[in-house]
């Protein structure tokens, strides 16, 4: 996670019953950053990233990237840029 204040505070004690929970949303916060500037989210996980921006801007970033529906995908944009 980015630096947080008083961070252990947040820290639970691992008790069998939760730690795999737990281990496995620090690994998922290991994946967040979250710019303090522009309050963007991206979340990364090896070559392939995702980044919301407050301005309604989406990134998705991978090395191969499908999309599928039983039914349809609508794109509704001023402009649609194939290439």
């Amino acid at each position: 996670m980015n630096a947080i204040q008083g961070k252990s505070a947040f820290l639970l004690p691992d008790i069998s019953e939760s730690g795999d929970r737990w281990s496995k949303l620090m690994a998922l916060a290991d994946m967040l950053k979250i710019d303090e500037h522009t309050g963007a989210i991206t979340i990364t996980n090896g070559k392939s990233s995702l980044t919301l921006r407050k301005d309604g801007r989406i990134s998705v970033k991978g090395v191969s990237i499908t999309q599928q529906a039983e039914r349809s995908i609508a794109l509704d944009a001023a402009v649609i840029d194939l290439n």
